[in-house]
């Protein structure tokens, strides 16, 4: 999820910054050729972000970049495709905050579990942070990025740069929605395991 403080330049999608749900079909874009790949996926995200700042003032760009080099290990022992993982982080930021819609992404062949993971981490016009980590803790790609995501944005090196109580406040933020995340993942799991029950009675 991208942070309210990013400073948007010409790619950025008008308003509020929140996730486009365009399910329409793209007259303009066929679908892909061949399976769409990481690279893609890295060249799709930075054309996307290109003109966007994060909140100390460098490329947004960087972000994605990072949470999909974060995220391998995590996915493996999640048990999620650690491929698809890396898809997923490039691309976590581009519903939310640019023009791009879930429609362009399936459009151009990128997997119905990566798509509808990016779905799930594109926090919603009006939606309220329980209910988006909610859906989140409802998708294990999501999770696995998500955990990332938030892990980024609340690195100490990174906040050391902002003024001490802006640094303070965004600290508090992350470690209070890790919290939760964990916590209704836990729930999701418990309930899980519930129904697996029932079923085998």
């Amino acid at each position: 999820m991208a942070d309210t403080s990013i400073r948007r330049g010409g790619s950025a999608a008008p308003g509020t910054g929140r996730a486009r749900h365009d399910t329409g079909s793209q007259n303009d874009t066929g679908p892909a050729e061949r399976p769409v790949s990481l690279r893609d996926a890295v060249a799709l995200a930075t054309r996307a972000h290109a003109g966007q700042l994060d909140k100390v003032g460098d490329d947004y760009i960087g972000h994605p970049l990072r949470v999909m080099e974060a995220v391998g290990d995590a996915a493996r022992r999640a048990g999620v495709d650690p491929d698809q993982a890396r898809m997923v982080a490039v691309l976590h930021d581009v519903v939310e905050d640019t023009d791009v819609t879930l429609a362009t992404l399936t459009s151009l062949g990128y997997p119905s579990d990566v798509v509808a993971a990016v779905d799930a981490l594109s926090h919603r016009d009006g939606e309220s942070v329980e209910h988006y980590l909610a859906r989140v803790a409802d998708n294990p790609l999501s999770v696995v990025v998500k955990r990332a995501d938030m892990a980024d944005n609340s690195n100490p090196a990174r906040l050391a740069r902002l003024p001490r109580d802006q640094a303070d406040r965004y600290a508090r933020r992350y470690s209070s929605r890790i919290r939760l995340l964990d916590d209704l993942v836990a729930q999701h799991g418990a309930a899980i395991r519930t129904v697996d029950r029932m079923r085998t009675v």
